[in-house]
């Protein structure tokens, strides 16, 4: 009765990965964003019985004033472009009638090679150095996984602000300065274009996460206009169809969307854009930085954090 009170919304699902057994990835993509296999059937399955699931198309048209949507609407989405999308992920979608959305980074569909902040995570975990020179000359040492998680992520918040070349030879800097044996694409496969043509083909939405994954807030204005546009090119030769829908990597740095990045993305042609800045979608929101809900990996905390969302209430 209470939600009847509140403004009607929608509340979009972040997702990453899912797996038959995530603690086995926790040294690569993160034990935080990957989901395991059980869970992720049990999650959709509470969404289809207890929710309204609908797509970002459907958003658009509602924050265009164009349609109404069903109370307690959710969007499920999924970024990075895991491969384990297509072959975990969208069969219990389809089973349960629910179209997702796949931002997919498009260098890592013809390279193969999985997210740079993945590789990065794996040499940090890995590594048998005692210590790491960060790029600004400081030693830092590594005895513990405290103080690799540290170094991570200041590794992290290096790597962010670039992008194309010049971020791929930092990430291969500390890979080599680490001596450690990269992550491989078998060990994290990403989509290949015949399976992102799958997802799109059996009715799922498959959209740019850029080329190469940079923070777009910290990038210079000719690498934002490349990552928007040549990403949104070579997926829609890739697919064989338009592609109109954008989602913001977030893996370091803040902010990671302005107003500057919102106006190149409308530029490039794209008519929504999800975010990681967490909450519900209102009808006045601007369909270029629509809120999302990074989803829990613990059946009751999903619970749990639906029902908060939908009062109106903090978590």
């Amino acid at each position: 009765m209470a939600r009847r009170f509140i403004e009607g919304g929608a509340l979009v699902l972040m997702y990453h990965s899912v797996r038959d057994e995530p603690q086995l990835h926790a040294n690569s993509i993160g034990i935080d964003i990957t989901h395991s296999t059980a869970v992720f059937q049990k999650q959709m399955e509470h969404v289809s019985r207890k929710y309204s699931p609908v797509t970002v198309d459907d958003l658009l048209l509602f924050l265009g004033g164009q349609k109404k949507i069903p109370l307690n609407c959710v969007a499920v989405t999924f970024d990075d472009g895991y491969a384990d999308n297509v072959e975990t992920a969208a069969p219990v979608l389809n089973h349960f009638g629910i179209r997702a959305s796949f931002y997919v980074t498009v260098n890592c569909i013809e390279t193969g090679k999985p997210p740079w902040p993945a590789r990065l995570r794996y040499v940090f975990a890995t590594t048998k150095k005692p210590a790491w020179v960060d790029p600004l000359g400081c030693a830092r040492e590594l005895r513990d996984s405290a103080q690799r998680e540290i170094a991570f992520l200041l590794a992290c918040d290096h790597c962010a602000a670039m992008a194309g070349d010049v971020q791929e030879k930092a990430v291969q800097a500390i890979e080599r300065g680490l001596d450690t044996e990269p992550l491989g694409a078998s060990q994290v496969p990403m989509l290949t274009w015949d399976q992102a043509r799958k997802l799109s083909e059996s009715g799922h939405i498959v959209g740019s996460h850029t080329l190469t994954h940079p923070n777009l807030a910290y990038v210079q204005e000719d690498e934002l206009s490349l990552e928007l546009m040549e990403s949104r090119r070579k997926l829609e030769k890739g697919l064989f169809a338009p592609v109109v829908h954008f989602s913001y990597p977030c893996p370091a740095l803040e902010p990671h969307w302005t107003e500057r990045t919102v106006d190149m993305t409308r530029k490039a042609g794209y008519l929504t854009a999800v975010t990681s800045s967490s909450g519900m979608v209102r009808s006045q929101d601007n369909p270029l930085f629509i809120r999302r809900f990074p989803v829990p990996t613990q059946m009751d905390e999903f619970i749990w954090g639906l029902e908060c969302s939908f009062l109106g209430r903090r978590m």
